[in-house]
C-alpha cells in the first residue's frame, strides 16, 4: 500500500527539521502590505507628514488636485483627505478618463467603417482621430465633393460632438 504525503506538511517538516524556520524571526506581511493598490501607494507618498490625511498643500502634489478638485473630493469638508476620499475621488475620475477614451475609440472605429463603406471613398486614405468626441479628418481625396461626404458621415456617427475636416484634394 503506497502512501501519498501532503507536500506541504512535507516542506513544513523539512524546513523545521532543517531549522530553516525559526517562529521569533518569522516575518508575517500585514495584509494591507500585500497587493496595495497605486492609490494606496500615491496616497502614503503624498502624506509627508505621516499623520493619515492629506492637507491641501500635500494633496496639491498630485495634479488632479486642484481647488476646485480637493474640495469636491473632500465631501465632509473637514479641509483634510483621508485615504478613503482620497481613492474614491481619484478612481471615480480614472473610471470617467477610461470610460472616455474608449467612448472616442468607438466613435473612430464607427467613422472609418462607415467611410470605407461608402461607395466614394474606394481605396482612398483617410485618416480619423477623436478625442473628447471631437473628430479630426486628414487625408487626401480626389474632390470637394468626398470632403464634404466624409464630414457628413462623420457628424452622423453618435457621440460626435463637432468635425475638424482637414481633408485636401489631390493636385
Amino acid at each position: 500500500m503506497k502512501t501519498q504525503l501532503n507536500p506541504k506538511i512535507t516542506v513544513i517538516a523539512v524546513a523545521l527539521a532543517l531549522g530553516v524556520v525559526g517562529f521569533s524571526t518569522l516575518s508575517i506581511a500585514e495584509p494591507e502590505d500585500l497587493n496595495q493598490s497605486p492609490l494606496v501607494s500615491d496616497f502614503k507618498a503624498l502624506d509627508v507628514d505621516n499623520d493619515g490625511t492629506l492637507t491641501r498643500a500635500e494633496a496639491s502634489k498630485d495634479k488632479l488636485f486642484n481647488k476646485s478638485n480637493f474640495d469636491a473630493a473632500d465631501p465632509d469638508h473637514d479641509g483634510t483627505l483621508t485615504q478613503t476620499e482620497f481613492a474614491d475621488y481619484k478612481s471615480k475620475v480614472q473610471s470617467k478618463e477610461t470610460g472616455r477614451i474608449v467612448d472616442d475609440s468607438v466613435i473612430t472605429a464607427k467613422v472609418k467603417a462607415d467611410i470605407l463603406k461608402d461607395e466614394g471613398f474606394k481605396g482612398l486614405q483617410i485618416s480619423v482621430e477623436t478625442h473628447k468626441g471631437i473628430v479630426q479628418l486628414s487625408g487626401f481625396v480626389d474632390n470637394k465633393t468626398q470632403i464634404t461626404r466624409a464630414e457628413e458621415i462623420a457628424k452622423a456617427t453618435e457621440g460626435v460632438k463637432s468635425v475638424k475636416n482637414s481633408l485636401i484634394v489631390k493636385s
